[in-house]
């Protein structure tokens, strides 16, 4: 949903750095941190955001508008198209900040705060999707209007465990099997190294 996907990028990016906290610490040392953008570890981030992460935010707000964006927009017709680009933008540079924020507390040897920029992030992200602006953020996000033929939203409306049987889940589900291994995989690798 595009108000989570904003923490969801920042903190995606914060957990590819920290993971990496080691290796980029070594790096710095050993470099004085010229060109940190230029690392293996930055760049898997920058591609993941840019080529997974963006292009699935990009489709879910295609195909299900309303639930992508929180029940807000009630059409195609109700978005921008600036909007819509700067969505996509928002997911791959709030991503890089993220990586950029826990870069800069690793370089300083200070890993924990690295990490604490990836739990601030999903702890916001998850307040936003489960509280929202008015305490409905939970019901926007279990509320499928393409699987109602259209009917749009309204407070106290919402699908409960039948969400996750709809054309909402469906997709996420087969965005989680293309997008999640190369979030986790790399993620644990780079922690065990």
């Amino acid at each position: 949903m595009v108000q989570t996907d904003i923490f969801w990028s920042y903190t995606m990016g914060a957990t590819f750095a920290a993971a990496a906290s080691k290796q980029l610490k070594r790096d710095y040392d050993a470099t004085q941190g010229t060109r940190w953008f230029q690392s293996n570890y930055f760049i898997y981030a920058l591609l993941f955001l840019a080529c997974l992460f963006a292009p699935t935010g990009s489709y879910l707000l295609w195909d299900f508008p309303q639930w992508e964006t929180m029940q807000i927009a009630t059409s195609h017709a109700a978005i921008p198209a600036w909007f819509v680009a700067l969505f996509a933008i928002s997911n791959v540079l709030l991503g890089v900040l993220g990586y950029w924020a826990a870069y800069s507390f690793i370089k300083k040897g200070k890993t924990p705060l690295a990490w604490l920029q990836v739990v601030m992030g999903y702890v916001i992200m998850t307040v936003v999707l489960t509280y929202g602006w008015d305490g409905t953020g939970w019901q926007r996000f279990l509320y499928d209007p393409s699987s109602h033929g259209g009917k749009l939203w309204a407070p106290g409306r919402y699908d409960g465990i039948a969400f996750f049987s709809g054309n909402v889940a469906h997709a996420l589900y087969g965005m989680g099997i293309i997008v999640l291994p190369f979030l986790f995989v790399p993620v644990v690798k780079w922690m065990r190294e």
